[in-house]
């Protein structure tokens, strides 16, 4: 297999394919010496340790070196890995799936979330909203792609399969010279190594995937919770075909990770400290729950016909269909809310995108292991999920679909249908669900960036302002609370956040030096993740991830402790992509004089 001209197949539904090189990137087949030793019996484990595979069912084993290496499958990632190759950094982009974007993409969340709430009569969202105060490349994209949804969440609602074929994958594609994209490829591995009492990546270990002949749907067409412990399989399987691949760096120390993943693979996997769940204060690093945290929901589409058509989705029976219901809305207003096709009233030939609380939101279990038990996962890795919640979450978003169609207001529900295309699964679900908290870092010096930090700071238009800041973002805090557990009491008010800056020291680890962090997976506390997990600001963090990578690479810095003390290189790299200061009604934010809180040397 030739990683450096690796072919990127979006699958049946997107019909399309790319491909992606890297130029720079060294690439060796070990096809006849895998990493494992031979066991007793002559079998070897690709990855080392007992062995579990034999003949034909051992996957190929190659290596690759790259110096920045994005473990992704979010929206920072994408973000993260292009940044850093435009910088000039060599890097490899590790995606889980077969579309880059995260929940853009395979999150099925094509409805972008941009703030809209007031505080005081201050207008954040249309301060969100102006084009200098987002990213250069997502506001390009966003403009060019329109609202085909005519929908009312959101300014932009759109099917994925335009944003990939049209923006994503040509981005992707033009740095090519410094990108390798490794698509339908999860982390398995963490190799660490002890100098000075200081922890570093020194190599991962990933597993890519191949869906055999008469696979369809590239492999989408079961749900993820009868594959995902396949993907995280070192050997073949029935249904894929496995490359292990061993990634290092030419770099003393090894490459610079950026974990931007949603299951936060590299915290969990290196060993690094990290939050899960909720903390007993916003802000502290002591742990109230590890079980506790927001709802996961898969979103799905459904086609309104011109004529009745056979209901063409699972039957299932939801644990709890008595949380279905219209809330304080209408049929009509759910279908529009996240309509990705079709404008005006519901009518034939429009797709609706459905992301609904009380609808296919799933609140009745985490969707992570608890610490503990993630921990024991280490030596087999297969992403630390509960995968009983994680197929009750998927029985629950099609009950909601059944629901829809035998409340369709005129009688005529069985027009509708699961459009199973538009997000290229045979079920029709989107292909990850999508996840509005995750494990999260614990930064340099235990730094976490608090939601007080969004909410109030000494300008009276911005949060607290840090002198390292990489990244600007603003949305109401947003909670979608599990039922099955009691959230601390500091979280019973909303949180009204200004908008706000991200610095660069939440993009640290405190325990492994090449770490760095992005999107959900940021040094953040769950009250702060709360106003931080949405499109825009994934991507800025992204954008402020990949920056930092690069400029840890070219300035030969080794770890990000003396990197948050040459923020100002870092900001340089940011500026060309994003602002990292706020305009409002025409004035920059911080103003000369503001107070700034400035990193520790």
């Amino acid at each position: 297999m030739n990683v450096s001209s690796l072919q990127l197949g979006l699958g049946m539904a997107l019909g399309i394919h790319l491909l992606v090189a890297a130029s720079g990137c060294a690439v060796s087949s070990d096809s006849e010496v895998p990493y494992g030793s031979p066991d007793s019996d002559g079998t070897v484990d690709p990855v080392g340790g007992k062995a579990d595979c034999v003949g034909s069912s051992c996957a190929e084993n190659v290596s690759l070196r790259c110096d920045v290496v994005v473990a992704g499958g979010t929206t920072a990632a994408l973000a993260a890995a292009l940044t850093s190759a435009r910088e000039g950094a060599n890097t490899c982009l590790l995606e889980p799936t077969d579309w880059p974007g995260g929940q853009l993409t395979a999150g099925g969340v094509p409805a972008v979330d941009f703030a809209w709430h007031k505080v005081n009569g201050y207008d954040v969202g249309a301060v969100a909203k102006d084009a200098r105060n987002l990213p250069k490349e997502f506001v390009q994209w966003m403009d060019a792609t329109g609202n085909p949804g005519g929908c009312w969440v959101s300014k932009n609602c759109f099917e994925p399969k335009g944003l990939l074929s049209n923006h994503i994958l040509p981005a992707l594609s033009r740095e090519s010279g410094n990108l390798t994209v490794l698509l339908n490829t999860v982390v398995k591995r963490v190799q660490t190594e002890q100098a000075d009492g200081r922890t570093r990546i020194s190599s991962l270990t990933a597993i890519q995937r191949e869906a055999k002949e008469g696979v369809t749907w590239g492999g989408h067409d079961r749900r993820l919770s009868e594959e995902m412990q396949d993907w995280y399989s070192t050997v073949n399987s029935a249904r894929y075909t496995k490359t292990v691949t061993r990634i290092t760096s030419d770099r003393t120390g090894g490459p610079v990770v950026i974990d931007a993943t949603e299951l936060g693979d590299v915290l969990v996997l290196s060993g690094a400290p990290y939050l899960q769940g909720v903390e007993s204060s916003d802000g502290g690093t002591e742990i109230a729950s590890d079980t506790c945290g927001q709802a996961t929901v898969f979103p799905f589409v459904m086609r309104y016909n011109s004529e009745a058509v056979s209901d063409n989705a699972l039957p299932v029976e939801p644990d709890h269909p008595e949380f279905y219901g219209l809330g304080n809305s209408t049929w009509d207003k759910i279908w529009t809310y996240r309509r990705v096709k079709g404008s005006g009233g519901v009518a034939a030939g429009q797709l609706s995108n459905q992301n609904w609380n009380p609808g296919n939101d799933y609140a009745y279990g985490y969707l992570f292991k608890s610490k503990s038990s993630a921990a024991n996962e280490v030596s087999d890795w297969r992403g630390g999920v509960n995968y009983d919640v994680l197929e009750r979450a998927e029985r629950h978003a099609i009950g909601w679909y059944h629901w829809l169609r035998e409340h369709e207001p005129s009688g005529q529900g069985d027009r509708l249908s699961m459009a199973a295309d538009v997000f290229g699964t045979a079920h029709g679900l989107s292909k990850f669900p999508y996840l509005r908290d995750t494990r999260r870092s614990i930064g340099i010096d235990d730094f976490v960036l608090k939601g007080s930090d969004l909410d109030s700071g000494a300008t009276g238009k911005t949060g607290r302002v840090f002198a390292d800041r990489i990244a600007i973002g603003a949305y109401n805090g947003d909670i979608h609370p599990l039922l099955t557990c009691a959230l601390p009491s500091y979280l019973g008010d909303e949180l009204h956040a200004l908008p706000f800056f991200i610095p660069l020291r939440a993009l640290t680890n405190d325990g492994v030096e090449n770490l760095l962090v992005a999107g959900k997976t940021m040094a953040q506390s769950f009250r702060a993740n709360a106003a931080i997990r949405l499109h825009p600001i994934e991507y800025s963090s992204g954008i402020g991830a990949g920056a930092a990578a690069a400029a840890m690479v070219q300035q030969d810095i080794g770890d990000t402790r003396t990197l948050v003390s040459h923020y100002a290189d870092v900001q340089s790299r940011v500026v060309k992509y994003a602002p990292i200061d706020w305009t409002v009604q025409g004035t920059k934010y911080p103003r000369p004089g503001d107070a700034v809180d400035t990193p520790e040397p």
